[in-house]
C-alpha cells in the first residue's frame, strides 16, 4: 500500500521529469534558432557576393535557415510553452518543500494526529494548479530525490542545505557563468571585428584591397551575429540565474552557520529553522518564476 508520503514523492518525481523535458525542448530550440540565425546571415552575405547558380542556392538555403528559425521560435518557444514549464517546475518544487517539511517533522507536520491529512490536502492543492497539463506529463526514469521516510535534523541539514548548495546551486551558477562569459567574449570578438573592418574599409581604397568582396556587408553580418548572441544570452537569463543561485546558496549557508546547538525534532526551534530554509528556497523559486513569466 502506497503511503501519503510515497505518493507525494512519486508525483514530485513525475512533475520534475516533466519540467526537465519541457525545459530541454526550450533549450534545444533556443540553441537551434541561434545556429540557424548565424547560418542564414552568413549564407545571405556570401550569396550577395556570388554569381549564377551558386548565388541562388546559397540564398535559398540561407532563407530556409532563417525561416526555420522563425518557425521553431513561434511553435516551440512561445510564452505559453515557457509558462507551462515554469508552472510544472513550480508545482514540483512546492511538493518537494512540503515533503521535506513533513519528513523533517516541522510545522505544520509536527503533530502525528494531523500531519498526514495536512500533507494530503496540500498535495491536492498543489496538483490542482497543473491539472490542465497532465497530457504533457513524463514518467521519471528513476526515483526522485525526495525522501520517503522521516529524517533527522542532521539529515535534513545535509540534504537540504549542504548538498543543495554544493551539488546544485553552486554547480549550476558556475556552469551558467562560464557559458555567459564564453558567449560574451564571442560577441565582443565579433563586435571588434566589425569595428576594425569598418575602420579599414573607410580609410582604404576598395580597389587596392586583395579580394573583391563587400567587406561592409561582412561587417554588417558580424554585427547581426553578435546581436543574435546577445539576444540568446538575454533570453536564457544566464546572468540572473548565476546571481539567484549564488545568493540562495549564501542565504542557506548563513542559516546553517547560525546553528549553535543540536536541534530536536519536533520542536518550535526546529520548525522555525526549517521554515526559514524552505522560505529561502521558495523565494528563489518565486524569483525565477517571475523572471521567466515577465
Amino acid at each position: 500500500m502506497t503511503t501519503a508520503l510515497e505518493n507525494v514523492a512519486q508525483r514530485q518525481a513525475a512533475l520534475s521529469a516533466t519540467a526537465n523535458a519541457l525545459k530541454a525542448t526550450l533549450d534545444r530550440t533556443r540553441w537551434t534558432t541561434l545556429a540557424l540565425s548565424i547560418i542564414g546571415a552568413l549564407l545571405a552575405t556570401i550569396a550577395a557576393q556570388s554569381d549564377g547558380d551558386v548565388r541562388w542556392w546559397l540564398a535559398m538555403v540561407g532563407t530556409v535557415a532563417l525561416a526555420t528559425g522563425t518557425f521553431l521560435t513561434a511553435r516551440l518557444m512561445g510564452s505559453s510553452h515557457t509558462a507551462e514549464w515554469v508552472r510544472v517546475r513550480a508545482a514540483s518544487e512546492a511538493l518537494k518543500r512540503e515533503g521535506y517539511k513533513f519528513v523533517a517533522r516541522a510545522a505544520p507536520y509536527d503533530d502525528d494526529a494531523t500531519r498526514v491529512s495536512l500533507l494530503n490536502a496540500e498535495h491536492i492543492k498543489i496538483e490542482e494548479t497543473v491539472l490542465d497539463l497532465i497530457s504533457k506529463e513524463v514518467q521519471p526514469s528513476a526515483p526522485g530525490s525526495m525522501p520517503t521516510a522521516d529524517i533527522t535534523p542532521d539529515e535534513y541539514i545535509d540534504r537540504r542545505i549542504t548538498r543543495q548548495c554544493a551539488g546544485f546551486f553552486e554547480l549550476k551558477a558556475e556552469k551558467y557563468r562560464r557559458l555567459a562569459q564564453q558567449l560574451g567574449w564571442a560577441e565582443f570578438t565579433l563586435a571588434l571585428g566589425a569595428t576594425v573592418i569598418t575602420a579599414v574599409i573607410g580609410a582604404a581604397d576598395k580597389n587596392t584591397l586583395p579580394f573583391h568582396f563587400d567587406f561592409v556587408a561582412l561587417a554588417a553580418v558580424l554585427t547581426t551575429i553578435g546581436g543574435a548572441i546577445v539576444a540568446h544570452v538575454e533570453a536564457a537569463r544566464y546572468q540572473f540565474l548565476v546571481t539567484s543561485y549564488r545568493a540562495t546558496a549564501r542565504r542557506l549557508r548563513n542559516e546553517s552557520a547560525m546553528i549553535t546547538q543540536p536541534f530536536v525534532a519536533p520542536s518550535p526551534e526546529w520548525s522555525a529553522f526549517v521554515t526559514r530554509c524552505e522560505s529561502i528556497l521558495a523565494d528563489e523559486n518565486g524569483a525565477w518564476l517571475a523572471k521567466w513569466t515577465k
